[in-house]
């Protein structure tokens, strides 16, 4: 059934009360709706992932389309028989999106999905990793190359060996290579490691979020720990870092952000005795690229608001090179305090707070938009303070709602026809099964690319020879050769950077068995024999 979209009355008045700015509400009466992430489309407008979960149904994924104002243009559901549900959502330069995402319908398998710009499902490919009893993505991102790199954490059961993973995937829907990192084979003292955020600060890739740690003189009793992984260009794990072991640090670092070339701040909480209250506190904490913790700094809970207890720093993003804007949820309760943003600096000085009443359930998502303003979005209770909507708002650095924008703007350009909500049917997601011996590495990804397999096709051959060969574009001084059996030379030619095949008129040769040679800067990297009849 097609989801409802309905503004509150609250948030009506809120714009009314604020000369046109803007805050939106979607959701379906006596649901359960929450979003999961978001993106700036390339148009301006927001893409939203989340779910949509009534109470006659388990729900499924739930993706909206916004214009700038946070007005509805359209929505798609996932459909499928069990329940499918996009946690998280990158884009590409010319605006396909990728959601990567759970797909419930026999346990709990990771799934990734590219919706091209009209919102139309190009590919979709389901992981059922048989090492594991389950497997949930919490991040995604786009590399320098192009390929879709998949944050996700693998549960294993008791043993907890291999748990944080990255999954890279083309831009066809391929797995190229599945790792794991900060695995309990290499770091015997870390339990339950979870990933939060997946980061590509420079040529570096950094992954954020928590495990549970002993300090170093008793092993067999473990603590909560924010947790930082340092990971190069070829992916290879450089360093962990579970944080603050020696200074008693317990808690979770939910995001990260670079200072400058050296420095990384991380954003999250520490357990701690302040204002006469134990429990959760706003934390930052600074490590440099070389996996070294620096030090933290535990925000005072009444710099915040006079009477605050449980509270956490979640997302952030810059608002010039001294003050940065953070989700958070912060208020006067041991839990369950609705979320807001505060202004901070390295030294954790609190500039600003702004708190949204009724706000609740996963952490809110933080995008920094074209013109230097913040959107959020976030679940918000129903008036039953039971079942929850979607709520979407834009504030400026100085915590002020948005004002609307005006004038007329184009969005869905990239589409031939105006796009129509309705649903995507997910029943025919390729599968790829593998386990951990099965799933191949990067260092064997990036090796298989320094050769050039040929592929010759018809095979025999009559008159012509097709000479198919991919990854010439990390070559240079290319040069394909074909030899007959006996040694003789019969055709060489120049292979061009990026050139991704060859046609080979064979008719003159004379029938027998051949061999086609690649070669960069005079090294071989590729061969293939086929024969001529």
């Amino acid at each position: 059934m097609k989801k409802l979209f309905l503004i509150s009355i609250l948030c009506f008045l809120v714009q009314l009360a604020t000369a046109q700015r803007w805050v939106t509400i979607f959701g379906n009466p006596n649901s359960y709706d929450y979003v999961n992430d978001i993106v700036e489309d390339y148009d301006n407008g927001y893409y939203l992932v989340g779910r949509g979960q009534q109470i006659s149904s388990n729900g499924n994924g739930w993706n909206i389309k916004t214009n700038i104002n946070g007005g509805l243009l359209w929505d798609k559901n996932l459909v499928f028989p069990g329940k499918m549900i996009g946690n998280a959502v990158c884009q590409d330069s010319i605006g396909n999106k990728y959601v990567a995402g759970i797909d419930f319908s026999e346990i709990a398998w990771p799934f990734l999905v590219k919706m091209n710009a009209c919102g139309e499902k190009v590919w979709c490919s389901l992981l059922k990793h048989w090492d594991f009893l389950l497997g949930s993505p919490s991040d995604i991102i786009i590399n320098d190359e192009g390929n879709i790199i998949v944050l996700t954490r693998f549960e294993d059961g008791n043993q907890q060996i291999n748990q944080i993973f990255l999954l890279c995937y083309s831009p066809d829907g391929e797995l190229l290579w599945s790792k794991p990192y900060a695995s309990k084979t290499e770091h015997p003292l870390i339990n339950f490691a979870y990933g939060t955020k997946l980061y590509c600060f420079g040529e570096d890739y950094i992954i954020s979020g928590y495990c549970y740690y002993p300090y170093p003189d008793n092993p067999n009793h473990a603590w909560l720990r924010p947790l930082f992984i340092g990971i190069d260009s070829q992916f290879n794990e450089k360093w962990v870092l579970p944080f603050g072991v020696s200074d008693s640090v317990v808690g979770e670092a939910f995001s990260a952000i670079s200072l400058n070339d050296t420095l990384i701040m991380g954003v999250g909480y520490n357990v701690v005795e302040q204002s006469g209250f134990f429990g959760r506190a706003s934390a930052l904490m600074f490590i440099n690229r070389d996996g070294e913790g620096l030090g933290y700094t535990v925000i005072p809970r009444d710099s915040i608001a006079y009477g605050t207890h449980d509270n956490s720093l979640a997302e952030i993003e810059p608002i010039n090179d001294s003050l940065f804007l953070t989700t958070a949820f912060f208020g006067p309760l041991s839990s369950g305090n609705p979320y807001g943003e505060i202004v901070i600096d390295t030294s954790g000085r609190v500039y600003n707070t702004l708190s949204h009443p009724n706000t609740t359930g996963e952490l809110p998502s933080l995008i920094k938009t074209f013109d230097g303003k913040f959107v959020i979005a976030c679940a918000i209770n129903e008036s039953d303070m039971n079942h929850t909507d979607i709520c979407l708002y834009k504030i400026n650095a100085n915590l002020e709602q948005d004002t609307l924008y005006t004038q007329t703007f184009v969005y869905d350009s990239l589409c031939p026809d105006p796009i129509v909500s309705g649903d995507i049917d997910m029943t025919n997601c390729s599968v790829v099964q593998v386990g951990i011996d099965e799933a191949p590495t990067p260092e064997e990804y990036y090796k298989s690319l320094d050769a050039i397999p040929i592929k010759a096709y018809p095979n025999p051959a009559d008159e012509l020879i097709r000479l198919e060969y991919p990854h010439t574009d990390r070559h240079q001084n290319i040069r394909l050769q074909c030899y007959h059996a006996l040694g003789k030379k019969v055709h060489a030619e120049d292979i061009v950077t990026g050139q991704q095949g060859s046609k080979i008129n064979v008719s003159s040769w004379g029938s027998g068995v051949y061999m086609a040679i690649i070669s960069s800067e005079g090294r071989i990297v590729g061969k293939a024999k086929f024969l001529v009849r």
